[in-house]
């Protein structure tokens, strides 16, 4: 009787531990689900979030090629049709000066020899009308292919960067200078959104900065793209980064590419952000 009193004993026990540890497996595996199912919803709303910035980046990104095309065919297109329309009417009225309406062929050549200042000159001004022409065109060609239907598919940082830095050494307030690779591993809609972050950083230093020189390094290392813009301007507080919607944006924006944005500064001694981003080799 004693041995069955212990034999149920060791079986009650035995069952008891059988039951916690399954109990332990199941609660391991119910923890492990509610993490997936949190992993899950936090995946689905940075993908919701990548999208929307995506979509904004786009729509800013057209709306700032619109404007800039607007002012290229306005300022540059058109003051180079204006000028060759100008170079081609001082022809036109040179031409008109000499003697073609004179019947006797051998005397109007006679006199046309004579005006040897004249036909040159319109011969250079008509090679000027071409050359401008020319040039108008090619404007036109490379405004075109910018901004075609498959643009934003095929979108290139580089390329972009590099017309935005044109633009902006074009007005003489300030130099940009942009070393770096020919060519990034980002895909194309990573690549608007990091545009847009580079684009705005170059605009608050513009506006905000009063700096004259700003450098731009780009490389890539370690499946890691590292981007430094320094400039040499007022510099600020950098207790002021936390209430600026601009540079919210950027460090929301920097956190959605899986990277970051941290800016480097003091009043009176410039600034310098430094932008980190994982890429796919």
């Amino acid at each position: 009787m004693p041995q069955l009193s212990e034999n149920i004993t060791l079986v009650l026990g035995g069952s008891i531990i059988l039951l916690q540890f399954t109990l332990f497996i199941i609660m391991l595996i119910l923890a492990y689900l509610k993490r997936g199912k949190k992993h899950l919803k936090e995946k689905e709303f940075m993908e919701s979030e990548f999208e929307k910035q995506l979509l904004q980046s786009q729509l800013e990104t057209q709306e700032e090629t619109l404007h800039k095309l607007s002012t290229e065919i306005h300022d540059n297109v058109g003051q180079l049709l204006n000028s060759t329309k100008l170079l081609i009417g001082i022809t036109q009225r040179t031409l008109i000066q000499l003697p073609n309406s004179i019947p006797d062929l051998d005397k109007a050549l006679e006199e046309a020899m004579n005006q040897t200042d004249s036909i040159p000159d319109s011969a250079h001004t008509l090679d000027m009308a071409d050359e401008t022409l020319a040039k108008a065109i090619l404007e036109l060609r490379n405004l075109s292919r910018s901004f075609n239907k498959d643009w934003l598919a095929q979108f290139n940082f580089l390329h972009n960067l590099e017309t935005e830095i044109k633009r902006i050494n074009a007005g003489k307030t300030m130099h940009i200078l942009l070393s770096g690779p020919e060519t990034l591993t980002l895909k194309a809609n990573q690549q608007i959104i990091l545009f847009r972050i580079v684009q705005e950083i170059l605009q608050n230093a513009i506006k905000h900065s009063g700096a004259k020189n700003v450098d731009i390094r780009i490389k890539e290392e370690n499946q890691l793209l590292f981007i430094s813009i320094s400039d040499d301007g007022n510099g600020f507080d950098e207790n002021s980064i936390t209430k600026s919607m601009g540079m919210l944006n950027i460090n929301h924006r920097s956190r959605l590419l899986g990277g970051t944005a941290q800016w480097h500064t003091s009043a009176g001694s410039g600034t310098r952000v430094t932008i980190q981003l994982p890429v796919n080799p």
